[in-house]
């Protein structure tokens, strides 16, 4: 292992027995014996090495200050942006349940706080705005930008406050050589010198700093090599599996996608051809070469693709008898204003479950009677649960009462 001693790499174990050799107890010499030219030239030396400590201490305070202040702030924009978040996720939930979709329509006429005209504003039209989905995916990628600059201003800020205190330690060290070395400049000759005693004490404390360091990292690389044992044993493993596929594995694959396309087909998938949706061989989830499904689709396609996939699984696990409970929970599937037509194709297929002995339960803000017309003559049962839209926690009458 090599240490960065006086801007120059050295091995542990020569550094470590320099310390030993310069903490080895030993009668101090006098002072007449070291000379005042050399205790000057030390105490000149010790000098130097104070300033530039001093500044070095002062430039690393000054960045501690500068990121425990960005990380406060990032801490306060963090909250403030979650807050918001929470915000439109419970407009969204409200909205979900049933609730007028009236206060969303920014570009009004009146305020939908107050009720008052918003015709002597000066801002005038509002122009196109997010929606609810595109302002919390917005939000959500703000969040995780400003946790991402939050966990570097605190490593920055744990570094400095590390590199303060060691910079501390070592100004008190070359303090004490310095008031020791001025000592010996003004007693008497046959004293014996306390700047060598201040120096071996200095060497005392470094040496036993240095030893609990280097078995500290001794005991880290021993957990390191641990864990690269356990990697290369799990890389030999996983290099001693078949290199090729299975062909039922292939074919259940191509089943799933031709599911997965011919649904959404049905649907209305329209932000691209739906025949360019394809099942990744290696994580089996729905996906289009060089995009990204959740960004570079609409938020209603979004939705078409995920009914798609899930509804897919279930189909082609009731076709191969693979393990799969046969039942599916789908909330509001009709988000992001999916049209009638589409949504009435969505509910059909989803209702041919009942062919097979499958269930599927989906939740929806439309009327009964909508329902009703939209599910047509496909085996399917509409419970409505009026106003209760809240699972609400059971009552337990209390023993005591009687």
């Amino acid at each position: 292992m090599q240490v960065l001693v006086d801007e120059a790499w050295t091995s542990d174990e020569e550094l470590l027995q320099s310390l030993r050799e310069a903490s080895t107890p030993a009668p101090a010499p006098q002072v007449t014996d070291v000379g005042h030219d050399l205790i000057r030239e030390r105490l000149a030396e010790q000098e130097g090495e104070l300033t530039r400590l001093t500044t070095m201490a002062k430039i690393v305070e000054q960045n501690l200050t500068l990121n425990e202040k960005q990380v406060a702030i990032l801490d306060g924009r963090i909250t403030a942006m979650s807050d918001e978040k929470l915000k439109n996720q419970d407009v969204k939930t409200l909205l979900r349940l049933g609730a007028s979709s009236e206060v969303l329509d920014l570009d009004a006429a009146d305020c939908p706080t107050c009720h008052q005209p918003l015709s002597n504003v000066e801002v005038g039209h509002v122009g196109p705005v997010l929606d609810l989905d595109a302002t919390i995916s917005l939000l959500s990628s703000q969040i995780r930008t400003f946790e991402e600059m939050q966990r570097q201003a605190r490593e920055s800020a744990t570094e400095s406050r590390v590199s303060y205190r060691v910079i501390q330690r070592s100004v008190d060290t070359c303090r004490m050589e310095i008031k020791a070395l001025q000592a010996d400049l003004v007693v008497p000759g046959e004293y014996p010198s306390s700047g060598d005693i201040a120096k071996r004490v200095a060497a005392e404390v470094r040496l036993s700093d240095f030893t609990r360091a280097r078995e500290a990292v001794q005991e880290f690389l021993v957990e390191m090599q641990e864990l690269a044992d356990s990697i290369f044993e799990v890389r030999s493993e996983l290099s001693n599996l078949p290199n090729v596929t299975p062909q039922e594995d292939y074919r259940r694959r191509d089943m799933l996608q031709r599911s997965v396309r011919e649904q959404l087909t049905d649907f209305g998938f329209s932000s691209y051809d739906a025949e360019l949706v394809s099942i990744d061989e290696e994580t089996l989830r729905p996906e289009r070469e060089g995009l990204n499904l959740d960004t570079d689709a609409s938020a209603s396609d979004v939705v078409r693709t995920k009914i798609a996939y899930l509804n897919g699984i279930r189909e082609v696990a009731n076709s191969l008898r693979t393990q799969h409970p046969g039942f599916l929970m789908l909330d509001e599937p009709r988000q992001h204003e999916l049209d009638e037509d589409h949504f009435r194709a969505t509910l059909r297929r989803l209702a041919e479950c009942s062919d097979v002995g499958d269930q599927v339960i989906a939740t929806s803000a439309a009327s009964v009677s909508a329902l009703s017309v939209m599910l047509g003559t496909a085996q399917a049962k509409v419970i409505d649960l009026g106003s209760q839209r809240l699972i609400r926690p059971a009552t337990r009458e209390n023993p005591m009462d009687y």
